[in-house]
């Protein structure tokens, strides 16, 4: 889970426990930019605001925004992500003069609205990245506008800002109820100081303010700036200048983090205008880190899209791609991948790329004609079949999810060529794999954690079944033709008996499960699976803090589903730890969560510190001997075995 989706999730629940509490901030006879009252200035530091517009980021309860309407006759939009905490405003609030809440992403937003006068965050702003936050604010302020900001500074356990622009764990608390984990971007005031001026702000002021209790620890900063006018406000229209400039804070970004670690792939993604390949996207949502649908089918759901960049550029390393190659890639999306596959391979080499639809196929041929890239031929076509009169190639990528590896792919590869393919392995858990072959072997050279729309319509045909879990539909099972399920077993199964089994098995906050995820896939009869759920089932007490990815067990009529919950004890270094349990439902739920837990033990204990290794083998390869760490499952198609060595 990122960051901001841990944020995201904590934030809905306060606000839950909030809504059930029926509690209302009142609104307060002056702004306070502090939890302690009388504190630091009051509203003056906004300006003059009288009849102009406002933005409250993060506006919680409402509270901040009413004052400032009510006092000092400002326009305010509160725009908050959490539907909970919009709930209690608007709840309270809704009659108010001169306030509208808005439900939102802000950056979302800002990309859609007129420019603010003035913009505010009282503790809110820490929790989203500021290379997305910021820049955002720059085009959604008028120049010349304020932005004030109340940040933490020192927390409750003493620890001081970081100097790295990265998220750290820590907590919210509420009365006697357990401890919410959010990650927070707590950083020094110089470092705030030089992010806002790379995003065209100017610091007046930072103020630092104490807890009046003489042996408290937390610190709060106040930092006021104000939007420069040497750039436009608004991202109207695609403008060179400002693409460029999107793009060049986008890939920042993704050299920063590490996504992007080579020059040559840093200079294609620098090049490549990713936004000509979405032309019905907003500029702010093409350079966004996230992926952008494309298309949907008859129920809404996405069935195309535009990869998220940091996947983009991730596989690109993966793939390590050289000038002059010939390049096969099977799923054509957006066309953009194919652009910077163009780029890599340069004048002297070509590529290919190829998808079953014709309108997705279009679009493709037009970003690239847009973009000057004359080096791609878009194919209309099966993608598992490959296309032999471009054949061989130096490298074949997937950009579709595969469950099987079709015969062409490998077949069409140059000697010495490389497969990279997000390969569902087992149930929903999937992986980006690039193999080689090795002394006769198609073997694994790296892998990372990945998942894509499957491939459709064709003879590799990988389709999903969404099976809902309760009447209201707000919590669905995904499963796959590699899992048995009886749906009608299923039905409404979080009215069945629940049990909980806790593992001892702990986490870091930021630490990925993702190999974890894979031993229960491979060790569990039927796997392992996605059980998206929406924030209703959260509420209604349906599902408890289900882990957000590959989660859920089931057979027959009884399903668990991975939890967590913050551990008793600190790591070493006294950072949080979470631990692992497994909630079950059905006649059989004690046993079946008693199994997975089990598991979690064993990986742990046994294989936790251990890599991984994938290879493909034709199904009629004679069977590898039974060994600890090693599971072997046919396909339609091949023997994927999956080792831990």
């Amino acid at each position: 889970m990122s960051a901001e989706d841990t944020n995201t999730r904590a934030w809905h629940i306060y606000g839950q426990r909030q809504l059930a509490r029926a509690y209302t901030p009142p609104v307060p006879a002056r702004l306070g930019w502090t939890p302690w009252e009388g504190i630091g200035p009051g509203a003056e530091v906004l300006g003059e605001i009288t009849r102009r517009r406002v933005l409250d980021i993060g506006s919680g309860a409402g509270h901040h925004a009413v004052h400032l309407a009510q006092a000092h006759g400002a326009r305010v939009t509160g725009i908050e992500l959490s539907p909970t905490q919009h709930e209690r405003a608007v709840s309270a609030h809704v009659d108010v003069p001169n306030v509208e809440f808005v439900q939102a992403d802000v950056t979302e937003y800002l990309a859609e609205t007129e420019p603010f006068d003035a913009a505010y965050a009282i503790g809110t702003l820490a929790f989203i990245d500021p290379h997305r936050s910021l820049p955002a604010l720059r085009d959604g302020l008028r120049p010349g506008a304020p932005l004030i900001l109340s940040l933490l500074h020192t927390d409750l356990n003493g620890r001081g800002p970081s100097t790295d622009v990265a998220p750290r764990e820590q907590t919210i608390l509420l009365r006697d109820d357990p401890p919410l984990p959010t990650q927070m971007w707590v950083l020094t005031p110089q470092l705030w100081e030089d992010l806002l001026t790379e995003y065209s702000f100017r610091v007046e002021a930072i103020d630092l303010f104490r807890h009046p209790a003489e042996n408290a620890t937390v610190i709060q900063q106040l930092l006021r700036a104000r939007r420069l006018p040497d750039q436009p406000a608004r991202v109207s229209s695609i403008e060179a200048p400002c693409a460029d400039r999107l793009r060049a804070q986008l890939i920042d970004h993704l050299v920063e983090t590490g996504c992007v670690r080579t020059p040559r792939v840093e200079e294609a993604m620098r090049t490549v205008p990713r936004h000509l390949f979405l032309p019905n996207a907003p500029l702010v949502k093409a350079y966004g880190n996230a992926p952008v649908d494309t298309k949907f089918d008859g129920s809404g759901r996405s069935i195309s899209c535009a990869s998220q960049p940091e996947i983009v550029a991730m596989m690109l390393e993966q793939l390590d791609v050289q000038p002059g190659q010939k390049i096969l890639e099977l799923g054509a999306g957006s066309g953009f991948n194919a652009g910077v596959l163009g780029y890599l391979v340069g004048e002297k080499g070509h590529v290919t790329t190829i998808d079953v639809d014709e309108d997705i196929v279009a679009g493709a041929r037009g970003g690239l004609a847009a973009a000057s890239i004359h080096n791609v031929d878009v194919i209309l076509g099966d993608g598992a079949v490959g296309h032999a009169p471009n054949a061989p190639y130096d490298r074949i990528e997937a950009t579709v999810g595969a469950h099987g590896i079709p015969h062409a792919w490998l077949d069409q590869l140059a000697p010495g060529g490389r497969l990279l393919t997000p390969l569902r392995l087992r149930g929903s858990v999937s992986r980006s794999i690039a193999f080689e072959n090795q002394d006769g072997a198609w073997r694994s050279v790296s892998s990372q954690m990945n998942t894509f729309m499957p491939l459709s319509k064709g003879i590799a045909d990988d389709p999903r079944v969404f099976v809902p879990l309760d009447p209201d539909h707000t919590v669905t099972l995904v499963t796959n033709g590699d899992q048995k399920i009886d749906a009608g077993a299923l039905i409404d199964i979080f009215r069945q008996p629940r049990t909980e089994a806790w593992t001892d098995v702990t986490f870091r906050g930021p630490e990925s499960a993702e190999y974890l995820e894979l031993w229960l896939t491979c060790s569990m009869p039927n796997g392992l699976s996605r059980m998206p759920a929406k924030s209703d089932a959260v509420e209604k007490g349906l599902v408890t803090a289900p882990y957000p990815s590959s989660t859920a067990v089931f057979e027959g009529g009884t399903l668990t589903y991975l939890t967590r919950r913050p551990y008793s004890k600190k790591a070493p270094d006294g950072a949080t730890l979470y631990e692992f349990g497994v909630i079950g439902h059905g006649p059989d739920a004690e046993a079946l969560a008693s199994d997975v837990a089990d598991q979690v033990r064993t990986w742990n204990q046994g294989f936790r510190t251990l890599d991984v290794a994938f290879e493909i083998q034709p199904l009629d390869a004679t069977p590898l001997a039974p060994k600890p760490g090693r599971f072997t499952f046919d396909n339609p198609l091949n023997r994927i075995v999956i080792e831990w060595q």
